[in-house]
């Protein structure tokens, strides 16, 4: 999976950041059409989505952590 990166400028700051994934790249990474990730994103707050130039990006980490607490939940 091609996650989208930060210009090189921003690699050497003190904070972390986060790596993006598009819209596409968080459907196809689930399996899950528009409609659900718009109810993830809009209704349920399950996941949320940052706007960068008019369209929509999700951190990696924010992706990862969902999977971790709907996984830890399923297993209790």
């Amino acid at each position: 999976m091609d996650l989208i990166k930060f210009p090189k400028k921003y690699e050497h700051t003190k904070k972390s950041l986060s790596e993006l994934m598009s819209r596409k790249q968080v459907m196809e990474h689930f399996g899950i059409g528009k409609t659900t990730l718009h109810r993830w994103t809009n209704v349920e707050g399950k996941l949320k989505s940052f706007p960068i130039g008019g369209r929509k990006f999700f951190k990696l980490d924010d992706v990862e952590n969902m999977i971790e607490s709907y996984y830890s939940e399923s297993n209790n």
